[in-house]
């Protein structure tokens, strides 16, 4: 039986209890975690199937704009649009939350968000308040690709 009939993929908001398991999820995709808490973690949306998180992304509001972050699916569920419905599913966030753009920045995944409607763009040339967080200044190195998409 295929379990996704089963059990189809459910998005929602972290539930209490599960930041460390998102951030576990986050940590073993070689992503940076060193600054997500609860508080950032808020503007998390995952993917389920059962009770199990199978995805995540979220988004680090700053001014009008967001910085995209963490998107995260798990082997056996890539290639199968979760890492699409998580994508589609924070931009409507952000549009409710009142974001005009969203920003990020990636080492593989240029290539997937610009299907997504993303544009590449100088990492100079985003909002000095994006360029002022940590993922910015310290976390994501220099050779990441910087893309944005207006909302």
């Amino acid at each position: 039986m295929n379990s996704d009939l089963a059990f189809p993929i459910m998005l929602s908001g972290i539930r209490p209890g599960e930041e460390a398991e998102v951030i576990g999820l986050i940590e073993n995709a070689g992503l940076t975690v060193q600054d997500l808490n609860t508080e950032k973690l808020v503007h998390f949306i995952v993917a389920r199937v059962g009770n199990a998180i199978v995805g995540t992304v979220g988004l680090e509001p700053v001014g009008d704009g967001a910085l995209l972050r963490s998107l995260t699916v798990l082997e056996g569920y890539r290639n199968r649009t979760v890492a699409t419905r998580l994508v589609e599913a924070i931009e409507k966030y952000a549009r409710a939350h009142g974001v005009g753009a969203v920003y990020l920045l990636t080492l593989t995944a240029a290539g997937f968000f610009t299907k997504q409607g993303f544009h590449l763009i100088d990492r100079h040339a985003v909002p000095a308040a994006m360029q002022a967080t940590q993922e910015f200044r310290t976390l994501c190195p220099d050779e990441a690709q910087c893309l944005s998409k207006n909302l």
